[in-house]
């Protein structure tokens, strides 16, 4: 690994600062925060107290509050799934972008924006395949952890049909508690070490030119004959960048928090001025995330560059 690694990429930012704008893609996943808390918010001016009024199911499911809380579910299931697919197709054309970019530079070759762009979209279908294939294994965890919910849920509703002994059932939900908490205790290193094996492996396929089966492939036995410089790598760029954002989210998430209810005031001047102050911090938080990840892209990128000619 290049011991300038930091300085080359910060002078190549610099250089070229259309990249700034691919990291912001990258990073959109800052602003679905915010309409996450402003979607929260929502649920404090519900008055359930009504509730307890109410004498039948029927007047229960039909009332204006439950009819409300059921909106603002549907409209957080809609914001979910077009969180989940916009962010993740524009961060990989982003990165993509960043990733021909930094390539065509190292060849002195000349890049922009709009080539930059192309070079993402040209990548993007590739990209999309590495991610299905490095990232099954945490998929399979994550559908074994399903089915053994709805096991266990079954089992304890055929309970519900007979008189079993208390022992039976805290047994079985006891059973079904340590198979969900020994999978949830794999989802974490297992998507972990997924998030990282996918940096490396997209820009094996860029740098290489390879389909993304095969870059899957050489990137493991890549990693296998340098170890010891992709460790550090992790820790130094990904752990860094945590690092950095974990120290930024720890001054802007309690002001963000803090203003998100002040947007349902009532008074004008300061629903006005809430949302203002919200909109300016969550730019500058956009703006941030999305420096600091455009930075470590060129940087990840260089470090492979330099993995891959050192073997050459």
């Amino acid at each position: 690994m290049s011991p300038d690694l930091l300085s080359r990429s910060w002078t190549l930012l610099r250089r070229h600062p259309f990249l700034l704008w691919l990291g912001l893609g990258m990073s959109l996943s800052s602003l679905f925060g915010t309409g996450w808390r402003l979607w929260g918010a929502q649920f404090f001016t519900l008055d359930f107290a009504q509730l307890t009024n109410i004498q039948t199911i029927e007047s229960l499911l039909f009332s204006s509050e439950i009819v409300k809380m059921q909106q603002l579910l549907l409209r957080g299931l809609l914001l979910a799934f077009g969180q989940f697919v916009l962010v993740w197709l524009l961060a990989l054309l982003a990165e993509a972008g960043i990733i021909g970019a930094v390539t065509a530079v190292s060849h002195n070759q000349s890049t922009s924006l709009r080539r930059a762009i192309q070079q993402g979209r040209h990548w993007l279908g590739r990209f999309l395949a590495i991610d299905l294939l490095v990232f099954f294994p945490w998929f399979l965890i994550a559908l074994l952890m399903l089915l053994v919910v709805l096991v266990l849920a079954l089992v304890l509703a055929s309970f519900a049909t007979s008189e079993p002994s208390a022992g039976t059932i805290l047994g079985t939900t006891g059973l079904g508690m340590t198979c969900l908490i020994g999978l949830a205790g794999l989802l974490l290193p297992v998507g972990l070490v997924s998030l990282w094996y996918r940096l490396l492996t997209f820009r094996e396929a860029v740098v290489h030119e390879v389909a993304g089966k095969t870059a899957v492939r050489q990137t493991w036995q890549r990693i296998r004959r340098n170890f010891g410089d992709v460790f550090v790598l992790v820790i130094m760029l990904w752990g860094g960048q945590t690092l950095v954002l974990g120290a930024f989210n720890l001054l802007t998430s309690p002001l963000l928090t803090w203003l998100t209810p002040l947007t349902n005031s009532g008074t004008m001047a300061l629903q006005a001025t809430s949302w203002l102050a919200l909109l300016l911090v969550t730019l500058l938080v956009w703006l941030v995330r999305g420096g600091v990840a455009a930075f470590v892209a060129i940087a990840w990128t260089l470090a492979y560059l330099n993995l891959s000619q050192e073997e050459n």
